[in-house]
C-alpha cells in the first residue's frame, strides 16, 4: 500500500514539473497603421474666355460679353479706346467702307470713353449672336423690299441691344474733335453696367449660344510659314488692312487707325458675300452682307501663319486647323478680318 502511494506521488510531482516547465507561445498583436493621402485639387485658374489670359475678373465669370459697333472712316480715327477690346472684328458694310465690332468679355472693363459708335448692320448683329453678346450700337439700317436691315435682324432674332438713338446717359458727343457729329458719337463705358441692369437684360452667359475659343497654355507658332507682314483686303472695293510683326513684343501691329494697335492673334476668314442695292433717300445704296457659309482662312501668331477652316454650326462660329481639329489660339487679343471669297477679298503675306 505504501509502495502504491509512493508511485502515485511520483507521477503527480513529475506532471507538475512538466506543467511548470512548459512555456507559453508569446502572442503577437500586429497593429496596422493606415496612411491617408489627401489629394489637394488646385482650383483652375480663371481665364478670359475671349483672350485666354489669366487673372480675369472673378465676378465676370459666366457673364455675357458685349459687342460694340464702332466706325472706321478716316474722320473717326484714332478711335477712342481702340487698344482696349478683347477681340476686334472688321469687315465691309457698304460703299467700300469698313466697320468694326469690339468684343469685351467683361463689360465692366469697357473704358470710360469708347467710339465713335455707329449703326447696326445685319452681318454684325449676327456675329455678335455667335458669342451670346449684348449688342451696342447707334442707329441701324432698316428693312427694304429686298433687304433685311440691322434693325430687322435685331427684331427677328430678339437680340438684347442698346441703341444710342434712344438717348440716355450711356451716349454722348465728343467736343474735342472738329469733325461732323456722326464721327463724334461716344459711349461712356463706366455707365454700361448700370444701363444693362436698368434694362433688366439677362446677364448670365448661355453656354449653348457661346462660341468657345480654345487657347494654348503659352505662346507657340501658328504654323511653319513665316509672316512678318500680313495684308488683308476685305473686297475689291475696300482698302487693305496691314499688319507688321514686332520681334520686340511678339505681336502684330497696325497703324491703319492712326495709332499703334497690337494683336497676339490675327485671323482672316474668307466668306461669300452678297451686294444688295436698295432705294435710299431718293437714290440708292448698296449694302454688303456676309453669308457666313464657312470656308477657309488664315491664322497668324508669333510671326508665323497657317491655313485654317471655319464654319457656323448651331449659330456658333467654329475655327479649325487644317486637319479639322479645334484651332488653338495663343493667349492675347485677337483681330478677326472678314474677307470676301467671291468679290475680290484676298490675303497676302511675306517673310
Amino acid at each position: 500500500m505504501k509502495k502504491a502511494l509512493s508511485i502515485i506521488l511520483c507521477i503527480v510531482v513529475i506532471s507538475a514539473l512538466f506543467a511548470c516547465g512548459k512555456k507559453e507561445e508569446p502572442t503577437t498583436t500586429q497593429t496596422t497603421t493606415e496612411t491617408t493621402t489627401q489629394t489637394t485639387t488646385q482650383a483652375p485658374e480663371i481665364t478670359n474666355p475671349l483672350t485666354g489670359e489669366k487673372d480675369y475678373n472673378k465676378s465676370a465669370v459666366g457673364v455675357r460679353p458685349v459687342a460694340i459697333v464702332v466706325e472706321n472712316l478716316s474722320p473717326a480715327r484714332p478711335q477712342w479706346g481702340i487698344e482696349s477690346p478683347d477681340i476686334i472684328v472688321e469687315g465691309e458694310v457698304e460703299g467700300g467702307i469698313s466697320r468694326m465690332l469690339w468684343f469685351y468679355a467683361d463689360y465692366t472693363a469697357v473704358p470710360k470713353k469708347v467710339g465713335p459708335i455707329r449703326s447696326a448692320r445685319p452681318s454684325y448683329v449676327k456675329f455678335s449672336e455667335y458669342f451670346d453678346s449684348i449688342y451696342v450700337h447707334w442707329g441701324g439700317s432698316h428693312n427694304r423690299s429686298n433687304y433685311t436691315g440691322g434693325y430687322g435682324v435685331i427684331k427677328k432674332d430678339k437680340v438684347d441691344d442698346i441703341d444710342g438713338m434712344n438717348g440716355g446717359k450711356l451716349f454722348g458727343r465728343d467736343t474735342t474733335r472738329r469733325v461732323s457729329s456722326e464721327h463724334r458719337g461716344i459711349l461712356y463705358g463706366d455707365k454700361l453696367a448700370e444701363v444693362i441692369k436698368d434694362k433688366k437684360y439677362r446677364t448670365a452667359l448661355d453656354e449653348s449660344k457661346f462660341s468657345v475659343l480654345d487657347f494654348n497654355e503659352s505662346i507657340v507658332n501658328a504654323g511653319s510659314d513665316k509672316a512678318s507682314t500680313i495684308n488683308s483686303k476685305f473686297s475689291s472695293r475696300t482698302d487693305t488692312r496691314k499688319f507688321t510683326f514686332s520681334t520686340k513684343d511678339g505681336k502684330y501691329h497696325t497703324n491703319d487707325w492712326k495709332t499703334d494697335v497690337a494683336f497676339q492673334n490675327v485671323i482672316i476668314i474668307m466668306d461669300e458675300t452678297k451686294y444688295i442695292t436698295t432705294p435710299y433717300k431718293g437714290g440708292t445704296t448698296t449694302y454688303l452682307n456676309y453669308l457666313y457659309k464657312g470656308s477657309e482662312g488664315y491664322y497668324a501668331s508669333n510671326g508665323t501663319i497657317t491655313k485654317i477652316k471655319w464654319e457656323v454650326k448651331d449659330n456658333k462660329i467654329l475655327f479649325k486647323d487644317a486637319s479639322g481639329n479645334a484651332l488653338k489660339l495663343n493667349p492675347g487679343k485677337s483681330y478677326i478680318g472678314l474677307a470676301s471669297s467671291n468679290n475680290g477679298g484676298k490675303v497676302t503675306y511675306a517673310e
